[in-house]
């Protein structure tokens, strides 16, 4: 996969590398706290916007190296643990709700 395979919005803010992609990045590479210290002021908590734009840049295979990946109900217990404090209820359930039987 490369770069052409994200939609329009995602690819723009993978190539302007912006605010939308540093979060996602920092999601991927397990440097979420790093992100926050280095700019204080912006919204702390990860909603789904920011897990589904790491998910593209997953599946695109843009971002090196992976720290977080969301496949496996492993992948999603270890990130739900590790930032329970800011992730928001439908982040939580949206995620846990992929993997209920």
């Amino acid at each position: 996969m490369a770069e052409n395979d994200l939609n329009p919005i995602d690819l723009r803010s993978f190539i302007n590398k912006d605010r939308r992609y540093e979060r996602a990045e920092a999601l991927i590479k397990g440097t979420w706290e790093e992100l926050l210290l280095s700019q204080p002021w912006g919204m702390t908590t990860i909603n789904m916007a920011d897990v589904q734009f790491a998910e593209a840049l997953l599946q695109a295979n843009l971002v090196q190296p992976v720290k977080q990946k969301f496949e496996t109900l492993a992948d999603v217990q270890q990130f739900i643990q590790a930032n329970s404090v800011r992730l928001t209820p439908d982040v939580i359930a949206s995620l846990k709700g992929r993997f209920d039987m």
